[in-house]
């Protein structure tokens, strides 16, 4: 009986079929993996979204109302960050007062900063005017559990009263801004009353006040637009932007809506 093999015609088709069959495989399984690593990177850009929105949110639900402005290209905004709020018993507006008596903030922790008492005003408390709804200089709120004292920095007039005899103590103002391709908050930078001259005020490194927020953002995509308060409704701020995944170049856009609270 005669043996019999593979001729060359079927060796060749042979290998040709499988040829194909594994560079299909091949395909599948590189169509697979790009698209774990696709999901796998809107999953990261939308986790530091998630932690942009808060940091940014959290930073601009605790501002001084009346303190938050935007420059005019909506990239950056400033606000004085609130440390403590409570209500004045004794306080005589219109003249120049040194301290006034209020009910304690804290029964255990005392508190500095900057005071104000309704600074929903249109002036620009930035120019820290005396008259005027902020105090130049720092005062001290002592903590107690009966009636206190707050303690003004120097001599300064409240021009009016607030309809909730509230007054707050907040620090010195702070900023967020997109440069480039970062979101940076900016601190210890002091008082600019002009805003349109905010962003050459701003320091520009780390040691002079400067910390990152998120990276890679697309070119000049962050726009803040704020609508003040009335003793009617909250103020509310809106900011988008769109972040950039520094692997996959996959961009995702992002846009919230933050609420400030109006305590006259």
């Amino acid at each position: 009986m005669r043996a019999r093999g593979f001729t060359l015609v079927e060796l060749v088709l042979t290998i040709a079929v499988a040829g194909i069959v594994a560079m299909i495989s091949v395909q599948f399984i590189q169509s697979t993996s790009q698209g774990m690593i696709d999901t796998a990177g809107r999953q990261q850009l939308a986790s530091a979204g998630y932690v942009v929105n808060e940091q940014v949110s959290r930073a601009i639900r605790d501002a001084l109302p009346g303190s938050i402005r935007t420059t005019s290209d909506g990239q950056c905004i400033e606000y004085m960050p609130v440390v403590a709020a409570s209500t004045y018993t004794d306080l005589e507006v219109g003249s120049a007062v040194t301290q006034f008596l209020a009910v304690p903030y804290s029964t255990a922790t005392a508190v500095s900063g900057y005071i104000s008492v309704y600074p929903m005003t249109a002036a620009n408390i930035y120019t820290q005017n005396d008259p005027g709804p902020l105090t130049p200089d720092t005062g001290s709120v002592p903590a107690s559990t009966a009636e206190i004292t707050v303690t003004l920095g120097s001599s300064h007039t409240f021009p009016t009263d607030s309809p909730e005899r509230r007054f707050y103590v907040s620090l010195a103002p702070e900023a967020i801004c997109q440069d480039g391709d970062f979101l940076y908050r900016y601190r210890g930078y002091g008082f600019i009353s002009d805003v349109s001259n905010l962003k050459a005020g701003l320091p520009s490194n780390r040691a002079g006040g400067r910390t990152v927020l998120a990276y890679p953002l697309e070119t000049a995509s962050l726009n803040f637009r704020y609508l003040p308060p009335t003793l009617q409704r909250n103020g509310l701020v809106t900011f988008q932007y769109a972040l950039v995944h520094p692997s996959t170049g996959e961009s995702l856009e992002l846009a919230q809506q933050v609420r400030i609270h109006n305590v006259p």
